[in-house]
C-alpha cells in the first residue's frame, strides 16, 4: 500500500526485564522469544503492508539510536537495514513520539496512513493480522482513529481495556470488523476485569493504532492547550533540516511540551475512534513472568532454559544464559542468571524488579546500563572485564567487513589478534596483524580494522582511559552510514 507507513516505538528501557535487559540493550533487542529480536519481529510484522523498509520508522531517543541501528543493520535481512529513524529530542511519552512521527510522515505524504506498533511485544501475525490491518486502513481512510483490541484470555488487571460498541461493517475485511470504541478503561480491579471478560464486549488495549497522520495532528489541534502545543512543536521540528531536529532549539521546544500518552491526549477524547476485536495471541512481555513462554514446563511446573538441574522445585522459572544453575526445593520463584548478574525473586514480585534497578543506579552499578554482548553491522563484541579506568573486550569481525574509520578522545587501545589476519590502519599507515600479534592505538589516533580474509577475525581489545563509554567515538568514514545521523 503506497500510502501506508509505520512507526515502531522503541524508546523504552525495559527495566522490569533486568538483568536480561540493560539501558543500552533494552527488551526490544532481546531474542529469547524466537530466532529474532522483538524489534526485528515488529518490523517484519508490518513490512508486508508498507512499501519497503524505508516506509517504516523507528522512533527512539538519542541514547538508544546507535544501539538500535547497529542491531538492525547486523541482521541478515536487508529490509531491516532500510528502516528510518526518528529521534525524539527528549523522552516525552507516546503522544509526542507519535505526533513527531505523524508530522514527519504528513510532510512527506499528506495522505499518509500511519500504523503505530510497540517494539517489545509478542504478537501473532498471519491471516487474522492481515485482515485487521486491511480493515483498519479502510476505516482510517474514512477518518477513524483505529486501535486493535486483543480478545482477553483471562481477567488481567495489568492491562487497559477498550469496550466495543456498534459495528462498522462497511470496513470489514475478512474476519476483522471495526466497532465504535465506546469506552477506555485503565487497569481495572480483578472483580471488574472478570466482568469485562465475561461480557465479551471488552478487549485488551495493546497499543496498536492505525490512523491518518494528519488526523492525529488535527485531533491534538482540536484539544487545544498543551495538546495543541504538541502538534505545533512536532510540525516545526519535522520542517527543520535533518541536522537541526535534535539541536538546541528543538530540544528547548520539545522540552516544554507536556508528557502524555496517546490514549489520554487523543484516543479518549475523540468521537471518531474504532476498535477491531482480534483473537490474536499477544503478550506485552511486561515482566520476567513472560519467560514462562520460552520453554515447556516440566511435570512440577518448572520452566527451565539453560544448563542446570532442579530437585524438588515447583512452579518456578529458571533462566540461564551461560552458567550452570541448580535449584533445590524452590517454589513459585524466578531465577535469572546472566554472565554478570543474577536475580532471584518470588513470582509475586515480578512487577517490582524496577526497585532493584533503581537501587543499583544509586550505587552506580554498570550492570544497569552496559550489556555484556552487543551486535554491530560488522560483527559483535563481548565485554570480558571492566573497571573505571580499563575494559577488556573480545571482538569478532565478519569476513569482508571493517570497522568505521574513527578516533577516541579519552582512551587508548591495544589490539591482540587471536584468530585470522587483520588489516589495521593507524593515522594513514596500514599494518597486517596476524594471529598472536598485537598493535597499540594511542589516544586520538585515527584508526580502523578490516577483515580482508575469508574467515572471521577475532581479537582482544584492551581499553585504557578516563572515560570508556561507547559514545566516545568520532567517525570519519563508515560503511554503514553511522556517521550520518
Amino acid at each position: 500500500m503506497s500510502n501506508v507507513y509505520a512507526v515502531i516505538l522503541a524508546g523504552g528501557s525495559g527495566q522490569r526485564f533486568w538483568p536480561l535487559s540493560r539501558e543500552l540493550n533494552p527488551k526490544q533487542l532481546l531474542s529469547m522469544f524466537g530466532t529474532e529480536s522483538l524489534i526485528a519481529q515488529a518490523v517484519h510484522r508490518i513490512l508486508p503492508f508498507a512499501e519497503g523498509g524505508s516506509s517504516i520508522a523507528i522512533a527512539t531517543n538519542e541514547r538508544l539510536f546507535d544501539e538500535l541501528r547497529n542491531h538492525l543493520t547486523a541482521q541478515p535481512d536487508p529490509a531491516l537495514h532500510a528502516v528510518r529513524y526518528i529521534q525524539e529530542p527528549l523522552p516525552k511519552n507516546t503522544a509526542p513520539a507519535i505526533a513527531l512521527a505523524a508530522a514527519t510522515f504528513a510532510a512527506q505524504d499528506p495522505d499518509a496512513i500511519m500504523v503505530v506498533l510497540p517494539s517489545d511485544h509478542l504478537l501473532e501475525d498471519g491471516e487474522v493480522w492481515a485482515d485487521c490491518i486491511g480493515a483498519a486502513t479502510s476505516a482510517a481512510e474514512d477518518g477513524y482513529l483505529v486501535t486493535i483490541g486483543i480478545s482477553p484470555t483471562r481477567p488481567e488487571t495489568g492491562y487497559g481495556y477498550i469496550m466495543a460498541g456498534a459495528a462498522l461493517p462497511q470496513f470489514t475485511q475478512g474476519t476483522a470488523t471495526p466497532h465504535v470504541a465506546a469506552r477506555f478503561v485503565e487497569k481495572p480491579e480483578l472483580e471488574i476485569a472478570e466482568k469485562y471478560v465475561a461480557s465479551g464486549d471488552y478487549f485488551w488495549n495493546a497499543g496498536i493504532f492505525v490512523m491518518k497522520a494528519s488526523r492525529v495532528l488535527e485531533e491534538l489541534d482540536a484539544a487545544g492547550g498543551a495538546e495543541a502545543n504538541i502538534a505545533d512543536v512536532c510540525r516545526w521540528i519535522a520542517a527543520q533540516p535533518a541536522e537541526n531536529r535534535n539541536g538546541a532549539e528543538a530540544r528547548a521546544r520539545f522540552g516544554e511540551i507536556v508528557s502524555i500518552s496517546i490514549d489520554k491526549a487523543v484516543m479518549e477524547r475523540s468521537d471518531r475512534v474504532a476498535v477491531i476485536p482480534a483473537p490474536l495471541k499477544w503478550s506485552d512481555v511486561g515482566s520476567l513472568l513472560a519467560l514462562e513462554d520460552v520453554a515447556p514446563a516440566d511435570e512440577h511446573g518448572v520452566v527451565r532454559s539453560g544448563r542446570g538441574i532442579d530437585i524438588d522445585s515447583k512452579n518456578s522459572i529458571v533462566y540461564s544464559t551461560d552458567r550452570l544453575v541448580a535449584t533445590l526445593g524452590v517454589e513459585d520463584m524466578i531465577v535469572v542468571d546472566t554472565t554478570d548478574a543474577t536475580l532471584v525473586l518470588p513470582k509475586s514480585r515480578a512487577q517490582d524488579v524496577r526497585m532493584i534497578v533503581d537501587a543499583l543506579k544509586e550505587q552506580g552499578a554498570p550492570e544497569v546500563t552496559q550489556p555484556k554482548v552487543s551486535l554491530r553491522p560488522w560483527g559483535n563484541w563481548m565485554s570480558l572485564l571492566q573497571s573505571s579506568s580499563y575494559q577488556i573486550k573480545l571482538i569478532d569481525v565478519k569476513p569482508g567487513a571493517r570497522l568505521s574509520l574513527q578516533k577516541h578522545h579519552h582512551r587508548s587501545e591495544h589490539w591482540i589478534v587471536v584468530s585470522g589476519t587483520a588489516l589495521v590502519t593507524i593515522d594513514g599507515v596500514d599494518t597486517e596483524v596476524h594471529q598472536n600479534e598485537g598493535i597499540f592505538l594511542p589516544v586520538g589516533s585515527v584508526h580502523r580494522l578490516a577483515n580482508c580474509g575469508k574467515v572471521p577475525v577475532q581479537f582482544i581489545e584492551v581499553q585504557v582511559g578516563e572515560y570508556l563509554g561507547e559514545d566516545d567515538i568520532v567517525r570519519f568514514e563508515d560503511d554503514y552510514a553511522r556517521d550520518d545521523k
